[in-house]
């Protein structure tokens, strides 16, 4: 089966994807879950980023392929720690790593939300919950350790 989420497919800025009908650099206002998050695959490669809404995360989850995974970071761990330190490492290899594919160990290390089909799941630093609701969305919550 050929691969549906590509490294770079949502290209520049406002250029949109055929896919989930989202764009990079978007913006949302309603039902906002997410700012300036980046988005990638599951060998770790940038697909875009953008803001993400309740609505984006239903298409997502309901259109994705069941072999791929949607890794949603943060603005931070996606772009801004990339141009704010000396290098960004690795955590398992301790290797450099590039901001459009820093590999799937930075990216489940840095996870803020995991997309797949049929199923949302919240990565949560602190939380013990096991789910949370929000925008009429159900998240299951992981905490980071248990990844």
């Amino acid at each position: 089966m050929a691969q549906q989420l590509k490294k770079g497919m949502y290209g520049e800025a406002r250029q949109t994807g055929d896919l989930f009908g989202i764009r990079c650099g978007q913006l949302r206002s309603i039902e906002k879950i997410t700012h300036n998050s980046g988005w990638y695959n599951i060998k770790g490669e940038k697909l875009g980023w953008g803001d993400l809404s309740a609505q984006d995360f239903r298409r997502i989850s309901a259109e994705i392929d069941p072999n791929e995974v949607f890794f949603v970071l943060s603005e931070h761990a996606s772009h801004g720690a990339f141009i704010t330190e000396k290098e960004v490492i690795d955590p398992l290899t301790g290797k450099e790593v590039k901001e459009d594919a820093p590999g799937i160990n930075y990216v489940a290390e840095h996870a803020m939300y995991i997309i797949t089909q049929n199923r949302l799941v919240k990565v949560d630093r602190w939380s013990k919950k096991e789910a949370l609701v929000q925008y009429g969305l159900s998240f299951f919550v992981v905490n980071k350790q248990d990844l």
